[in-house]
């Protein structure tokens, strides 16, 4: 596979992956570069692999990978609740591209991938570096280099290799960004990208309110094969988010649709994640959780101006 990977080589890269894993080469690396037992350092892989295993596959384009950048950088407050804000339990994501600036020394920390498990009241992050774009190519030769020391033959190293690891608690409770685990800069503007994905790509109860639309892409039928040679569910599809480009609907477009609403509206207008508190009848509760992004798109105003500024070229691309 050269260059960027794109939604019908993540199965593949998934695969690669888990199979490296259960290698014995991968418990030498981890048990190396983590100063841990081999036993010890074999749980570490084996709970990797499951996750990598049992995960959801998404693949983010371009457009919306700027988006969730940009939304992630305003969030002024971080709060995760499991059940509410991700998409599943375990998944593993690759963006369309890197958005973390390079060292001044050129080289580039910037995953292009990551994995995460909620596990109670957390959710365990896994980043990965993907090495046949990774800048500048130095970088590559870095990993394998390292690998190679800890005893793991050429051919054998991942496409998609481990960087580090990060914690975000899953209790929905208010916290500044400084109180996370991991106060690596680098780490809160991924943390703070991921968290805006995850809000991007819930699909709201009103699908016109949606911003993003998606597709499920599965590997191509030599990728497949290799797959169920090695074990592997070559079934399973990637989920491939993109921006929408349009938010008008086939029903709303036919004569003799739907009735506009009685007040008149000539806009669109996009509602930032915000705070809010929900009540739970069962509890008798109420409990804070994410609202949007989204759009509010009145009756009638399925083509209408988005309102906003600059988001607006966003929006549109």
């Amino acid at each position: 596979m050269a260059g960027y990977p794109t939604p019908r080589d993540l199965p593949g890269l998934r695969h690669e992956l888990a199979q490296w894993y259960a290698s014995d080469a991968a418990t030498r690396v981890i048990s190396h570069l983590a100063e841990l037992g081999p036993a010890e350092g074999q749980r570490l892989a084996a709970r990797h692999r499951a996750v990598i295993e049992a995960a959801g596959m998404y693949f983010v384009n371009g457009d919306m990978t700027d988006l969730a950048v940009r939304i992630g950088q305003g969030l002024d407050t971080f709060a995760v609740l499991a059940d509410n804000d991700l998409p599943e339990d375990h998944g593993l994501l690759v963006w369309a591209h890197r958005f973390i600036e390079p060292e001044a020394d050129g080289l580039q920390f910037a995953p292009l991938a990551v994995a995460w498990s909620a596990v109670g009241a957390h959710i365990d992050i896994t980043m990965y570096e993907h090495l046949p774009t990774a800048q500048p190519p130095v970088m590559a030769q870095a990993y394998r280099t390292q690998l190679q020391k800890a005893g793991v033959p050429p051919g054998r190293v991942p496409e998609l290799v481990q960087m580090w690891e990060s914690r975000m608690r899953a209790d929905g409770r208010d916290r500044p960004w400084s109180s996370t685990e991991d106060t690596d800069p680098d780490s809160h503007r991924v943390l703070r990208t991921l968290l805006a994905t995850w809000l991007l790509i819930r699909q709201p109860a009103d699908a016109r309110k949606a911003l993003h639309q998606v597709q499920e892409v599965v590997a191509p039928k030599t990728a497949q094969k290799h797959i169920a040679r090695g074990g592997g569910d070559p079934t399973r599809a990637v989920r491939y988010v993109t921006l929408r480009q349009t938010l008008r609907r086939e029903d709303d477009s036919r004569s003799g649709g739907r009735a506009h609403a009685s007040k008149i509206y000539r806009h669109r207008w996009f509602v930032r994640p915000h705070r809010t508190n929900q009540y739970y009848p069962s509890t008798g509760e109420h409990q804070k959780i994410w609202r949007g992004p989204y759009l509010v798109v009145p009756a009638g105003c399925e083509n209408a101006p988005i309102l906003g500024g600059e988001r607006v070229n966003v929006l549109r691309r």
